[in-house]
């Protein structure tokens, strides 16, 4: 149940504490900053996920961010869990760049670092993930009415999952040191599930 044949990935259970869960997919958002029993073996699970051939150029593998967000109190970590098993990774960042992209940057939280280990790409689950913000959203950023993210103009197969996942263009660009601008994305959490 939720074990693939050659993964890298380690099965856990997920308890209910501190998850997200998007109806499709059974693809649940677990934060990585509590202490839950099962926060140790799916931070083990992500620090073995790895980026697709081609995908380091847009994102660091978590073995690389996730110790930056341990460091840092505004950045949430989460894994992204599919029926127990953790197949990627993700931030929640209440600063980054969010002074040069967001309209009001204290209602707004970026969303950062994210990808899908390869094996599971294809099937939704970044859309999924994407769909499930929200209530990790307002967890870890109450405040927050708004998640944005930048995207590398030439990763495609990321704008296609963001659009699908509900964000839509800004209309602004970030330009990230020497890389060319990026666009911004933008998708408004639901702030109630009334």
């Amino acid at each position: 149940m939720g074990e693939r044949a050659g993964s890298a990935t380690e099965v856990v259970r997920v308890g209910s504490g501190g998850a997200a869960e998007a109806g499709a997919r059974g693809v649940v958002l677990r934060r990585l900053d509590g202490d839950g029993p099962d926060i140790p073996a799916l931070r083990s699970a992500v620090l073995r996920l790895r980026l697709a051939p081609g995908q380091r150029s847009f994102t660091a593998d978590a073995t690389a961010t996730l110790p930056r967000a341990d460091a840092d109190p505004n950045r949430t970590p989460f894994a992204v869990v599919r029926h127990g098993t953790a197949v990627g990774f993700g931030i929640l960042d209440r600063l980054g760049s969010l002074a040069a992209i967001a309209d009001e940057p204290a209602r707004a939280v970026m969303f950062r670092a994210f990808y899908i280990a390869p094996e599971w790409q294809g099937q939704g689950i970044g859309r999924a993930a994407c769909a499930a913000l929200d209530p990790l959203v307002r967890e870890a950023a109450p405040a927050a009415t708004e998640v944005l993210v930048t995207v590398d103009p030439t990763n495609h197969a990321a704008m296609r999952c963001y659009l699908a996942g509900g964000f839509t263009p800004t209309g602004r660009h970030h330009h990230p040191f020497d890389a060319a601008p990026h666009p911004v994305l933008r998708r408004p959490v639901v702030l109630t599930s009334q």
